[in-house]
């Protein structure tokens, strides 16, 4: 495959028509550069450009080529740090006015998608997230009590209404997003850069940053040409090496794998009565929808090691099949991995680092809406309207490890991963005990 092209997925066979963006040749003065052009990239442009402010983007691939263009698609509230865990951690109030930004992140991609009258991006609502293992009596007490707390929207669902829309026995009860949709990431990526341009601003593709200077001002240099700015926003991941190694290294770069089966018929529909997004409590959990009528995309698994694997179809046809076994005999017509920036703390990375300097990265397999989230913060912040992008500075950039940093998260993955083994393990010898 070539850099020009998109990887092989569903998403991409299934694109809009787009015209291949020009190189940055020559130089180039504007308000704000921003490097990278998936969603945290897009979303900061286009807030700025609806601001007022000239922005130019720079993408060494294509419009979202990486993570944002071949993800799962859902769009909700939180972050990939659990929210129980930002209470915890931070207090109330400042988990609660995180979390109100990451809810401020899924009006920003709804209102993007009826500004732009792309309606059809929007490929169902709300969301399921189960749990593989029984909670208990108190399970939606604790939830609605965690909901109360952050000015949530979900809700907890009871095993029997879980069952209910899907037939499988591996889930018992869930937490409900009514507020969730999902949509076709790449299309929308595609939307969002014509929206950019129609505004004013300027996208480059095959447009590598190698070099970041500043004076007066900040320089941003490509192979062809630079870009002289009062601003430059980082929003790559452990991509950025050459542009600023310290944002670079403190980014790790994990996979996760996503499969499309062919159609399914009626069998499907039998399986997964729920038009909305579907992914369980796991720490390397399930997530999937249903997609193009009676097609399962389903995503799922976490490593470090970001090779993709030799088998990846029959592996992620065993794993529909854990759980659905009726599907029976399943043809797998797409499987691809994506790589994504999670940061040792779990929480995205966004501020201004120096002066000028913005960084928004890190989002961790839960981008949709904290991209947007992230871009809104950083977007006020250069325009002076507030500085909400403080509320992410208790999560620094500092070093991930290097290799080092890999191996020890893909062990700390196995580890999380065996202990979700033999909590289902445990439950259900339990199960068979008292039915003896």
């Amino acid at each position: 495959m070539a850099d020009s092209d998109y990887p092989s997925t569903w998403y991409a066979a299934t694109r809009d028509s787009s015209p291949a963006r020009a190189a940055l040749i020559g130089r180039r003065e504007v308000d704000v550069a921003i490097v990278g052009a998936g969603f945290a990239g897009l979303h900061t442009a286009r807030l700025l450009a609806m601001a007022g402010r000239s922005v130019a983007v720079l993408e060494r691939r294509r419009i979202a080529w990486g993570a944002s263009g071949r993800n799962g698609g859902f769009v909700g509230a939180g972050y990939a740090e659990r929210s129980g865990a930002l209470i915890d951690r931070l207090g109330i109030d400042h988990a609660r006015r995180l979390y109100a930004q990451s809810q401020r992140g899924v009006a920003i991609v709804r209102q993007a998608i009826e500004t732009m009258a792309r309606p059809e991006l929007r490929m169902g609502s709300r969301k399921l997230t189960a749990s593989r293992t029984d909670q208990g009596a108190g399970f939606a007490e604790r939830t609605r009590t965690v909901a109360e707390r952050l000015g949530a929207s979900f809700e907890p669902w009871t095993t029997e209404q879980v069952r209910a829309l899907l037939a499988t026995t591996r889930y018992h009860q869930a937490i409900h997003d009514p507020l969730s949709f999902h949509i076709h990431p790449l299309n929308f990526a595609l939307a969002l850069a014509a929206d950019i341009e129609r505004r004013g601003g300027a996208v480059f593709e095959q447009s590598d940053a190698i070099g970041l200077e500043r004076g007066s001002g900040w320089r941003v240099r490509t192979a062809q040409g630079e870009i002289a700015a009062r601003h430059v926003v980082l929003a790559g991941n452990a991509d950025l090496g050459r542009v600023q190694p310290r944002i670079a290294h403190a980014v790790l770069p994990v996979a996760t794998y996503v499969a499309v089966t062919a159609k399914l018929g009626p069998k499907l529909a039998a399986a997964v009565r729920w038009s909305g997004a579907i992914s369980d409590t796991r720490r390397a959990g399930d997530y999937y929808r249903v997609v193009d009528g009676d097609r399962l995309l389903w995503g799922g698994r976490i490593t470090t090691d970001t090779r993709e694997p030799t088998r990846l179809r029959d592996m992620m046809r065993a794993d529909i099949l854990s759980v659905y076994p009726q599907l029976g005999d399943i043809g797998i017509e797409h499987a691809w991995p994506g790589i994504m920036g999670y940061a040792p703390h779990k929480m995205p990375q966004v501020g201004e680092i120096e002066p000028g300097l913005w960084i928004c990265s890190a989002f961790g397999g839960h981008g949709l809406a904290p991209t947007a989230a992230g871009a809104d913060a950083v977007a006020a912040g250069i325009t002076g309207e507030d500085d909400r992008w403080k509320l992410f500075l208790p999560f620094g950039t500092g070093w991930a490890g290097g290799a080092l940093g890999r191996l020890a998260t893909q062990l700390v993955y196995w580890k999380l991963q065996a202990a979700d083994w033999w909590d289902e393990k445990r439950q259900a010898k339990n199960a068979e005990t008292l039915r003896t």
